[in-house]
């Protein structure tokens, strides 16, 4: 090979490397843009919480609701039903607000009573207690006690 063809050769070859090098670049580039504007979508969606009221009659109405520091499942359950029409009834003791009634179903009618679930668990603090965080399910069921 004679020496102009090898610095012809030569000069392909970085022609080649730098075209590579770029397109790289340009991919790396345009990957980080895409991954700050989703990024940037995740931050714009709301973060909200379920409530879900169960009255044990096979219709539970569903309410999602923007999370706000500090919200409590009764918080939750207060709002939606004051915005719904339905009648909450409550007792407040010494362990936080006791549920009596939601829109006329009764603690004991058909042996039955509310309870709450934050997560699918049923919890051991009264609903005004239990501070909620972003994305918690909170279902009020009325239905048989386990205990």
């Amino acid at each position: 090979m004679s020496k102009k063809n090898k610095i012809i050769f030569l000069i392909i070859i970085a022609v080649v490397v730098l075209a590579l090098f770029g397109f790289f670049i340009y991919d790396f580039s345009k990957n980080l843009e895409n991954n700050e504007n989703s990024q940037g979508l995740n931050n714009d969606v709301k973060q909200e919480n379920v409530l879900v009221i169960d009255d044990g009659e096979g219709r539970p109405k569903i309410f999602n609701i923007e999370y706000k520091e500090g919200i409590t499942a009764f918080d939750l359950l207060k709002t939606k039903t004051a915005e719904s029409g339905l009648i909450l009834k409550t007792k407040q003791n010494n362990a936080g607000v006791f549920i009596e009634s939601i829109a006329g179903i009764k603690n004991g009618d058909a042996g039955k009573q509310w309870l709450y679930y934050v997560n699918g668990k049923m919890l051991d603090v009264a609903s005004d207690k239990k501070q909620l965080k972003a994305g918690d399910k909170v279902e009020f069921k009325f239905e048989k006690s386990p205990f």
